[in-house]
């Protein structure tokens, strides 16, 4: 494809500041954020695909499970069943044409360009009242290592307003074969509010000059966590450096290690929280019959809220479910173990 013809796409893609305004009459085009809701309130209201989704999502039912100081939710839309059960095997990427790519977008979804090489998009199906995805212009890859730092100034742009999160290729993209990010309104995982409303729950690994790593297991959260907090982002860069290629050597393969990321800033501080994998979905995700659930857990998931796309398993979810959900797909205590003591010999 010609430069020009792609040119020429991703301008029929792009909504206007005199389109935002329509919607928006107060809208501070220097700011992202305000960007970002008034592409919400315009898509809401021109794209059909989008406004049903998020009737599909407003009419959801929720269920709260308390595990001594924190909680996890079960939300059940029916709108996520497409992702749920995508089929993210490399035959089935290479047989069906790349829903984030520009050409392949629906005729009415359009967005807003961020750094020239970012298209922020709103999500059909969404988990939240916005729901974003902040996709590649271009069809490249879904890895996280060359993107950290751009995670970070996304972070830093959409800051005290929304959270961006990342999802790996082998853990929950339903898409890995296009790079993108996804944000959500501030506050709305569940891990963000644990993490900046207990963080004495999250225990100091090391600590430097202006930054510290923070971890918490899966006897006293369900799920193996690090957290990196500084306000330096080439810092965290560093630290996530060491861990991915401790994570890489631990799984023993040459691919992307599995994790899930969110990212955010509040006043100064950077947060960057990665959950580490040991696999996708659970053992009973692939079950016949009645021993079925589809329940496939991405970074909203990893946060504390399953999402359960069919009825008859948010009815079915209890405490017991939960804790074998992610005790399958967090990573093994033992490696996690190792990734600490492993950081805590390092000199940042």
């Amino acid at each position: 494809m010609s430069s020009k013809i792609s040119s020429d796409i991703l301008k029929s893609k792009l909504l206007s500041n005199d389109d935002l305004k329509e919607v928006h009459h107060n809208l501070q085009t220097d700011d992202l954020t305000d960007l970002m809701y008034a592409t919400f309130l315009h898509q809401k209201l021109n794209w059909p695909m989008l406004s049903e989704g998020w009737k599909g999502y407003q009419s959801g039912e929720y269920k709260k499970y308390i595990f001594g100081w924190f909680l996890i939710k079960t939300q059940f839309n029916p709108t996520r069943f497409i992702s749920s059960s995508a089929k993210v095997d490399e035959d089935s990427i290479k047989k069906r044409k790349c829903f984030l790519c520009l050409k392949n977008l629906p005729k009415e979804q359009k967005g807003i360009l961020f750094n020239n090489d970012l298209i922020v998009l709103c999500n059909p199906a969404p988990v939240f009242n916005e729901h974003f995805t902040i996709s590649n212009v271009d069809h490249k890859p879904q890895e996280i290592l060359p993107n950290v730092g751009k995670m970070l100034r996304v972070a830093n742009k959409l800051n005290n307003e929304y959270t961006v999160f990342y999802n790996g290729p082998k853990c929950g993209a339903s898409a890995p074969d296009h790079f993108h990010f996804q944000a959500c309104p501030s506050d709305e995982l569940i891990t963000e509010k644990d993490l900046l409303n207990n963080l004495s729950k999250f225990n100091l690994l090391v600590k430097g000059k202006d930054w510290e790593i923070r971890y918490i297991k899966i006897d006293d959260y369900l799920r193996n966590t690090i957290a990196i907090i500084s306000n330096n982002p080439i810092l965290i860069e560093q630290i996530f450096l060491e861990i991915y290629e401790k994570l890489k050597k631990i799984s023993g393969s040459n691919d992307e290690p599995m994790m899930n990321i969110f990212a955010l800033q509040r006043d100064k501080e950077f947060y960057f929280v990665i959950f580490p994998r040991e696999k996708h979905r659970p053992d009973f995700y692939f079950a016949e019959g009645e021993e079925n659930m589809l329940v496939s857990p991405g970074l909203v998931d990893m946060c504390g809220m399953l999402i359960t796309p069919l009825q008859k398993d948010f009815e079915k979810i209890n405490h017991n479910l939960i804790k074998q959900i992610y005790n399958e797909v967090t990573l093994d205590k033992e490696k996690f173990s190792y990734l600490l003591d492993y950081l805590q010999t390092k000199k940042f």
